[in-house]
């Protein structure tokens, strides 16, 4: 009985790397770790994380661990633990191998976001028809016209223009493409809007500009 209880508990760690694994990757492709979405996908990674190491200790150890067996018959002193029998330290040890096993597993998603790719901006010309434009200014430090969303059909041409009355790195997150623009010397990139979600398009090191909501 303890042995089918110990292979349920595996079982049911196993399981529990499917919620894991969503919440990891929600987080993953998140533009902001404030929304409703992106804190409840880290509380279902918290929570399933933590039952995976639980459940597969329990596992493990009713797997280990024998049913005493009563012979009906005096109680006779239980012998010395003999040579072949795990120590205390080692018995420490295994009981650290579920929470090994479940960092392991989690680990190949908790990498650092990709480096963004350096762009080719261009002088900001007449759109064509088909593009979306999206533009902003930097003027004193600040987004002018106010930070604001942009909606952009998702796999349609998005043609981004920035100016700015001082020296600056443009960052589209989501998409990781960066781009440098001079003072007087507005400039523009075309990018196919590929990626579902919220994007914000900040002047570094964080004036945010605006936001591309691609849907």
């Amino acid at each position: 009985m303890r042995a089918w209880t110990g292979l349920l508990l595996l079982v049911s760690s196993v399981v529990l790397a499917v919620p894991a694994l969503f919440g990891l990757k929600v987080l993953m492709s998140a533009t902001s770790l404030l929304t409703f979405a992106s804190l409840f996908a880290a509380f279902v990674l918290v929570v399933s994380s933590a039952s995976i190491a639980v459940f597969a200790q329990l596992g493990v150890l009713a797997l280990i661990r024998r049913e005493p067996v009563d012979f009906g018959g005096p109680v006779m002193p239980t012998p010395a633990p003999s040579s072949g029998a795990p120590s205390s330290g080692g018995r420490r040890a295994l009981r650290a191998v579920p929470f090994l096993l479940a960092a392991l597993a989690l680990l190949p998603g908790c990498t650092a976001a990709p480096p963004a790719q350096a762009a080719t901006p261009a002088a900001c010309g007449s759109p064509s028809p088909d593009q979306v434009v999206a533009t902003a200014a930097l003027q004193d430090g600040k987004a002018s016209p106010a930070p604001h969303r942009v909606s952009v059909p998702l796999g349609s041409q998005v043609r981004l223009g920035v100016s700015a009355d001082v020296a600056a790195d443009i960052h589209v997150h989501g998409y990781e493409l960066e781009y440098s623009v001079q003072p007087g010397q507005p400039a523009c990139i075309v990018f196919v809007a590929s990626q579902a979600g919220l994007f914000d398009v900040e002047a570094h090191p964080d004036t945010l500009l605006l936001q591309l909501e691609v849907k």
